[in-house]
């Protein structure tokens, strides 16, 4: 099974639920409105939108997969490093997008087309940085992954839902594992 990070927009009534359970009861999928699911390719989806970008651009890419702001944090510093596996593993912690954020992403997914993604999707060099799974391509047929066509596809549902948070002012949840 390969990594993956999955995006879950909720509105901000749901938010304000989460946020006052202070994620006592575990997140309800069914209350989402969508979600998409990045199989093994946000690694090399951060890599290339990063790409030739401004700090800010880089600092707002990476929030999007590696999110700071959480839900449910215990105090990880007075647990052990494998209390603190256990947690994450076990859901303890909920990341999050807030809707700032959201609308920044959305902005800046606007500026990116097929032809960006295109110019920037080299297998060669995902491979040399090793940016998982390491197994990056060039045959694009339908039934291989790990391409340019994945990264297209991926970056075409992560923008839709990205965008359709923005306008509803929607959070959006991230898992990534």
């Amino acid at each position: 099974m390969s990594q993956s990070a999955t995006f879950y927009r909720v509105s901000q009534n749901t938010f304000k639920q989460l946020e006052i359970t202070d994620n006592k009861q575990p997140f309800d999928v069914s209350s989402a409105k969508e979600y998409t699911t990045l199989q093994g390719s946000f690694m090399a989806l951060e890599y290339i939108l990063s790409k030739a970008q401004d700090a800010s651009a880089i600092k707002l890419i990476n929030e999007l997969f590696n999110p700071r702001q959480s839900l449910g944090d215990p105090d990880l510093e007075s647990l052990t490093l494998e209390e603190q596996m256990e947690f994450y593993e076990n859901g303890g912690a909920i990341h999050y997008l807030n809707y700032a954020n959201v609308s920044k992403l959305s902005g800046l997914f606007d500026k990116f087309s097929k032809a960006d993604i295109h110019s920037k999707y080299d297998s060669k060099e995902l491979n040399e940085n090793r940016i998982y799974p390491e197994v990056w391509h060039n045959d694009n047929s339908p039934d291989q992954a790990y391409n340019e066509r994945h990264i297209l596809d991926d970056f075409e549902q992560l923008k839709k839902i990205i965008k359709r948070a923005s306008d509803d002012c929607d959070y959006i949840l991230v898992f990534v594992g």
